[in-house]
């Protein structure tokens, strides 16, 4: 197939010859310490990476100077004393047969406030970042070429490093996006006002820099073709600064979007934005200039890949989060065995969430990611007979695991499907990725030939008679329905069955209780089947468990939905009128002396108040004193598909 020996054929960029098409883009991982040191676990993520024959690498944003950091546990390209460590994660990338890029970087007002005092916190001008809540100080001429000889000097040493090329970012929000954009330059000297002058910081950046490391070695330039804010930079102005750039004599452009200040979401792009909707702006930029492109955002398959090579938008795709779930991505592609291919689901949970968490980088799909040094799993001496309770996410992992380590694993599910609540995450609008979890689980499961019976419950008779040497429970949990008086007079379902296509809404209206994740999720579901709803909730947190970014997305939808999300009211009771109708009784919460109860019409109730564990079966199975059993994922307590699928995966790697 032509389209797919094009994704994978070498690539010339500057004097490299990558193998393929595939570059991985730069990722944050958080994996290291306050001074910035490489560490194993950098050397192991990148080495395994460059065994899945990615193209062409890229490192985690190296900082600079110390006010340009971003994370405490960033890695460093600020002294001479951290070039020997880069040097060991470049030469372990080089022994696997990779390349591998060094991305250079200040974040000027977008830098951790945590991390920087006041009187260090800079930028092109004074201009408030609403991200960290930070108003910078406009960096004086001296200022500006202090910084010009910190990326001339972060570049020698990543070339000292024997990284295979730079990446510069003029995008994001960073500081030389700050001197680019409008928005945020409002200087009236000879680096403010027009084009020429706001593109001047760049252009001494790239000139020093090529100073330093010879007009023989790759530069690639990360520039923005859309900042998505108000006054900021937009295609037109990509266009020019990729005209300009190319007048610089660098190898490369690299196109992505957004600002780390004003439009997260279109730097990070979780679960809820446009997927793959820089190809059309990058197709454009690849028009007006001679460079190659690159170009990432929820490129997540080869076949989208593929497409947008074929369609010349690009010249080369950029991966960043897809080789977090996958770092063989490039191998099976190659091996045309693309069912085989774990796909990012752009869920942040366990990229974003653990970095949040100071955890470090890893995937909610791939509980190897981060632990590439800790971490291999072995063939067993003495294989056991593993019964795995419960088809969701974690015991399907729990059944993968332990039979890829020699096991003979048989998975029982009392439902006719595998993927338990994972199910109703499909179900919800832009979530619709979370089934490639469930059928790359399933296509693993066969080809680790466990056995898999559905429709069966598991009795403490059924596991006497099956006789199992370890049981890995992971049952799930039940919906908690409380016992509102007049409920069982209404016309009510929970947003679990709903979402799971277990039962559906006829009406026009619902009134939701419970302002959750499948509560919020849930109006949404109904929203667009036309179904106008209410969601209450006692608390004033809606959506906490969700990650930030995507919460934000949700609730700006659900308020472009007409969705009425209430806090502070409590549900008392359900009443029914004589004509039939139901009438939702709440007060507020906390309880306020001498106000009205709030009535509501109600068509249909959806409860949506979270889950509970039901132990029955963990107790029946203890009290047999039979084999060893392992607690998983929601039968523990109900949590997210990330500890299912994490405590799966140690189940698996430990019985």
């Amino acid at each position: 197939m032509p389209e797919k020996s094009q994704l994978l054929e070498p690539f010339q960029l500057g004097k490299l010859t990558l193998p393929n098409r595939v570059v991985m883009t730069t990722l944050k991982l958080g994996y290291g310490n306050k001074v910035g040191e490489v560490n194993q676990r950098h050397i192991a993520f990148y080495r395994r990476r460059a065994e899945g024959n990615v193209g062409l690498l890229t490192s985690e944003p190296l900082y600079v100077q110390l006010n340009g950091r971003e994370l405490p546990t960033q890695l460093g390209i600020h002294n001479d004393g951290l070039v020997p460590g880069l040097q060991e994660l470049t030469g372990a990338v080089h022994a696997a047969g990779g390349l591998v890029m060094a991305h250079i970087n200040h974040a000027g007002r977008a830098a951790n406030p945590k991390l920087v005092p006041p009187d260090e916190r800079i930028s092109a001008s004074d201009v408030f970042c609403p991200a960290n809540q930070v108003t910078p100080h406009p960096l004086t001429k001296e200022g500006i070429t202090e910084i010009v000889s910190a990326f001339r000097a972060a570049a020698g040493r990543a070339r000292q490093a024997d990284f295979d090329a730079l990446e510069i970012p003029f995008s994001h929000g960073y500081l030389i996006h700050q001197f680019l954009s409008p928005h945020t330059n409002h200087r009236q000297d000879e680096y403010g006002g027009s084009f020429e002058n706001r593109m001047r910081f760049g252009r001494e950046v790239i000139a020093a820099v090529r100073a330093e490391v010879g007009d023989d070695y790759p530069i690639v330039v990360r520039m923005n073709a859309k900042d998505y804010v108000p006054g900021g930079l937009e295609i037109e102005d990509a266009i020019e600064i990729a005209r300009s750039l190319e007048t610089l004599g660098v190898q490369a452009l690299s196109i992505t979007s957004g600002t780390m200040c004003e439009s997260v979401p279109f730097c990070l792009y979780p679960t809820g934005t446009p997927k793959a909707n820089l190809l059309p702006m990058a197709g454009q930029i690849k028009d007006t200039v001679s460079l190659p492109i690159i170009v990432a955002g929820r490129i997540r398959s080869p076949e989208v890949a593929r497409e947008a090579l074929s369609a010349s938008q690009t010249d080369l795709i950029g991966l960043g989060r897809p080789f977090l779930a996958d770092p063989d991505w490039v191998q099976k592609t190659a091996a045309g065995d693309e069912e085989g291919i774990l796909l990012c689901a752009a869920c942040h949970q366990g990229c974003l969430g653990e970095l949040r968490l100071g955890h470090g980088t890893s995937c909610m799909f791939n509980p190897l990611t981060g632990r590439e040094a800790e971490i291999q799993l072995t063939p067993v001496e003495e294989p056991r007979r593993v019964m795995v309770i419960g088809g969701g996410p974690g015991g399907m992992e729990a059944a993968i695991t332990a039979a890829q380590r020699g096991h003979q694993v048989t998975l029982f599910e009392q439902d006719d499907r595998l993927g338990g609540r994972l199910r109703e995450a499909v179900s919800v609008p832009y979530k619709e990725e979370f089934a490639d979890l469930i059928r790359f689980q399933q296509v693993q499961l066969e080809r680790e030939d466990v056995e898999v019976r559905l429709n069966t419950a598991v009795t403490p008779e059924l596991v006497s008679r099956e006789a199992p040497d370890v049981i890995v429970l992971a049952a799930g949990a039940e919906p908690i329905i409380p016992s509102f008086p007049g409920l069982e007079e209404t016309s009510w379902t929970t947003a679990y069955d709903l979402l799971d296509g277990k039962s559906e809404v006829k009406t026009k209206t619902a009134f939701i209780v419970g302002a959750g994740t499948a509560g919020l999720e849930t109006a949404e579901y109904l929203a667009q089947r036309g179904v106008s709803s209410i969601v209450v909730k006692r608390k004033p947190e809606v959506g906490g468990k969700l990650d930030p970014l995507a919460r934000a997305v949700l609730l700006k939808r659900l308020e472009s939905l007409g969705v009425d999300v209430r806090t502070g009211l409590e549900v008392v009771r359900f009443e029914k009128s004589k004509a039939g109708q139901t009438t939702v009784v709440a007060r507020h919460y906390p309880r306020r002396e001498n106000v009205s109860e709030l009535r509501f019409e109600a068509e249909t109730v959806v409860i949506a108040l979270g889950l509970r564990a039901n132990h029955e079966l963990a107790e029946a199975l203890e009290s047999q004193d039979g084999p060893p059993v392992h607690i998983i994922g929601d039968y523990v307590e109900p949590r997210e598909a990330l500890e299912a699928v994490w405590e799966g995966f140690e189940a698996g790697r430990n019985v």
